[in-house]
């Protein structure tokens, strides 16, 4: 967590590349990213994280721009948090009952947005595009 929050800081720092950028065959030159058959250490894996985080594109930066992205989200974070920390799907109701719930109401809300009677309908969130 002191590592994302780190990152999410500096992020938003103007006094900060947008990306601290190398050209691939560098990357891999000064950083061992071959696939191990033995197990990382956790020390092992956090310094993975920094690095990837280091040499990553800050999307969050006030001076980034792209036409594909827009930045970093601190709601959308937070919520993406919230689910990876429930791990959880969203098969049926006894799996993930506040998940599913949240998903009807919501869905019963965009309804009555665009003007079905009482929000009446279904419909379900589905990831992808």
């Amino acid at each position: 967590v002191d590592i994302l929050l780190q990152y999410i800081v500096t992020n938003f720092d103007r006094s900060t590349k947008v990306i601290d950028f190398h050209y691939p065959n560098e990357l891999l030159q000064e950083y061992n990213w071959e696939l191990s058959d033995q197990p990382q250490t956790l020390e092992e894996i956090l310094l993975n994280c920094r690095t990837t985080l280091k040499y990553a594109i800050k999307t969050g930066h006030p001076r980034y721009f792209n036409q594909l992205t827009t930045g970093l989200d601190m709601v959308g974070l937070a919520a993406d948090w919230l689910t990876s920390t429930a791990n959880t799907n969203m098969f049926t109701y006894e799996i993930a009952p506040v998940f599913v719930l949240l998903e009807y109401v919501t869905l019963r809300k965009m309804r009555e947005i665009i003007g079905w009677p009482g929000g009446c309908g279904d419909g379900i969130f589905s990831p992808g595009t």
